[in-house]
Parts: C-alpha cells; sequence; structure tokens
C-alpha cells in the first residue's frame, strides 16, 4: 500500500519551515539567530515551576482559567476574548484550521514568519505573496495591501515582521483591520515578538479585539521572557473568532506547569521585560553604528531589537560560516527566498555579548581585507 495514495493533496509536497534558533547544536557559540530577551528567563522561573510540579497526578484544567485570567489582567480584556495556546505556534495553525479551506486564498507580506503560509497550505488554502520592496526599506505598504484584500479570507501581519524587524503603526494597522473588515476579511495579527519594544504599548492593539469582529492578536511568552524550551502562548481576538478556535483546539493543550508557569509570569515579572527593552533600544544603536563600520553587511537602527542585513559580496550563509568560526552564530536568510540569501539576521543582546558579536564582524572584516 502507498499511504500517499490516501493523503490528503495539501500535504503532498509541502516542506517543513526552516527556522533559527540552533544554537543547541554547537558548543561554545553565543547564539545571535534567535530574537530572545537577553537577560535569560527570570530568576523567579524555577519557584514557579516548582510550585506547579506538586499537582501533576491531576489532568490540567481544559479551559487553562488561570492562565487566561491573568491574561485578561495584563490586557484589560475579558475572558470571552482570549484563547490560551501551546506557544503561539499552536494558534497559528488552530487559525486556519478554524477558517480555511480548499480554494480560500490569504494574503501576506514576503518575507515573513514561515509558519503563516504552512498553516494555510496545509490546509489547501492559497498563498497571495505581497512582496516588500528593498527600495523601501522591506516596508509594508499598507495602502497596496488594501489595494489586495478583494477575494481573500484573510490577511496575516507580523508586527514587529519577522524576519525584518520593521514594524507598522498602529494606526496604520487599525486603517487595514478596517478596512479587512468592511470587506469580510478576517485580520491575523501577530505581536509575538512586540513586548521586547520598547513603547510596545503605543503599537499594540490587543486592547481593540472587542472594537472589530475580524481581529486576531497572537502573542507569545517565550520571547520576552526567553523560555522557548516551554511552550506558552495566547491569542486576543474578536468574541466569535475565539469562540470558533476553541471549539476546534486541542484539548488539555497546556499542562499545569505552563498554566501556572504562564500567570505568574505575567503577574509578577513585567520589570524584567521593561528592561530589555530598555536596553536593547539603546545597544541597537550602538551595534548599527559599530558593525556598518566594518562594511561586511549592512546594519542601519532597527525599529526592534533584531537586524536583518544585506551582506556586502557575500551569501548570507557565507558570512553564517565565517562568524561560526569566530564562535558567533547569526541566521542565514536563504530560506525566505531570493534575494534574501545574501541576507543574515542577528538579535540585540546585552552590551558584553554585542562586543563580542562586534569584534567578530571587525574580525571577518580584517579577513577579507588580506585576501
Amino acid at each position: 500500500m502507498d499511504p500517499r495514495r490516501l493523503a490528503r493533496k495539501a500535504v503532498l509536497g509541502l516542506e517543513r519551515p526552516v527556522h533559527g534558533g540552533l544554537g543547541w547544536k554547537y558548543e561554545g557559540i553565543e547564539d545571535f539567530s534567535s530574537n530572545l530577551n537577553p537577560y535569560g528567563p527570570p530568576e523567579e522561573m524555577s519557584g514557579f515551576i516548582s510550585e506547579a510540579a506538586s499537582k501533576l497526578a491531576h489532568y490540567p484544567d481544559d479551559s487553562s482559567e488561570e492562565f487566561r485570567s491573568a491574561i485578561c489582567e495584563h490586557h484589560d480584556v475579558d475572558m470571552a476574548n482570549v484563547i490560551a495556546g501551546a506557544g503561539s505556534a499552536e494558534l497559528i495553525r488552530l487559525f486556519p484550521e478554524t477558517f480555511l479551506e480548499a480554494g480560500d486564498m490569504v494574503l501576506m507580506p514576503r518575507p515573513t514568519f514561515s509558519e503563516y503560509a504552512f498553516g494555510c497550505r496545509l490546509q489547501g488554502a492559497t498563498v497571495v505573496e505581497m512582496p516588500l520592496e528593498e527600495e523601501n526599506d522591506l516596508r509594508l505598504d499598507i495602502g497596496k495591501v488594501i489595494e489586495n484584500i478583494g477575494g481573500c479570507k484573510a490577511v496575516y501581519l507580523c508586527n514587529p515582521n519577522n524576519p525584518t524587524g520593521n514594524i507598522v503603526p498602529r494606526k496604520e494597522v487599525l486603517e487595514l483591520v478596517r478596512e479587512c473588515e468592511r470587506a469580510s476579511v478576517l485580520m491575523f495579527l501577530d505581536e509575538t515578538l512586540l513586548e521586547l519594544v520598547k513603547g510596545s504599548k503605543d503599537i499594540s492593539c490587543v486592547k481593540e479585539v472587542d472594537s472589530f469582529s475580524n481581529l486576531f492578536v497572537i502573542r507569545s511568552l517565550t520571547k520576552c521572557f526567553a523560555m522557548p524550551g516551554m511552550r506558552i502562548g495566547y491569542g486576543v481576538g474578536g468574541r466569535d473568532i475565539v469562540k470558533l478556535m476553541s471549539s476546534a483546539r486541542l484539548s488539555w493543550n497546556l499542562g499545569k506547569i505552563e498554566q501556572h508557569v504562564g500567570a505568574r509570569l505575567l503577574r509578577d515579572c513585567q520589570g524584567h521585560v521593561a528592561k530589555a527593552a530598555d536596553m536593547m533600544a539603546s545597544e541597537g544603536t550602538r551595534m548599527s553604528r559599530e558593525i556598518a563600520r566594518t562594511g561586511v553587511v549592512e546594519a542601519r537602527v532597527p525599529d526592534s531589537f533584531f537586524f536583518f542585513s544585506r551582506c556586502n559580496g557575500m551569501k548570507g550563509s557565507d558570512v553564517q560560516g565565517e562568524m561560526l568560526e569566530r564562535k558567533v552564530l547569526v541566521r542565514d536568510c536563504a530560506s525566505f527566498g531570493a534575494p534574501f540569501d545574501s541576507y543574515v539576521r542577528f538579535a540585540v543582546k546585552t552590551p558584553e555579548r554585542n562586543d563580542m558579536l562586534i569584534s567578530a564582524f571587525r574580525s571577518l572584516a580584517e579577513a577579507r581585507g588580506r585576501d
């Protein structure tokens, strides 16, 4: 028997998305390829885990009430607007599972986070890409997006965008949400990276979910609390959107430890996030200046806390290899397709570790000068 003959057509030919964060593969390497809080998890983390460990003999609360209550307090929204997820990745998959089917079209920028398109194509939907233009610093033109929403069931937006790091102002995001609602188009907004951006409250659209019937926003604790090994995320959206997604989600999707840790982090550790956001805003400016001077890559000051930089005269894979020899890992962006095979992505960390990255770029520039 050939199982391929029995598989859904949408599954055949799919390739897994490629991601950064591969520092675990290398010993003695400083990993700049993932966008995490550079201060690491809060000191209280182990205590939060211990508090929940004694309750593992029971099934977790299927509604994740403790965690969702903390989300409501944090964002001043109602429980009916909130859904918990095993990381934002579960919700990225659940959204198309709930709303998309074969023949539907969705609109999203290119490049952006690859899981969106993967989840949509898995349901048989067609992904319509809007290329971000290098001459416009890879910034999204909201007007062009609005012009192309006709015939689409959903629009995807990542803010700040991954991998470019660019941010769309709140006013423009809400303009897009409003136009999508008029056209009966769903709006999927990814804010998983936003809390590590200084001034993020003035950019976020989470508190607007009750004003629109089509808006769904995802958040994650992975980035802002530097805990990718524990999958805790959540979505905030219009009540009907959340109700429909909740009916389709996996049962017991968050364990007891995840629910308790998530609630404690949101309630007690916001200062840890704010401290990192302030530091990285300052460091990003310094890193841009020093790295640009090496001439290895372009390094304009990022809107957020990570760089998406064109390599000068090299492919991203070549720069990645050279930097690994210097005990530093940056993300080769070839997986986003041409012309982004000539780009690398790297995050802002603490001043001491950023000095390591700067030194590695200087060393690479000197080596190129000797060739």
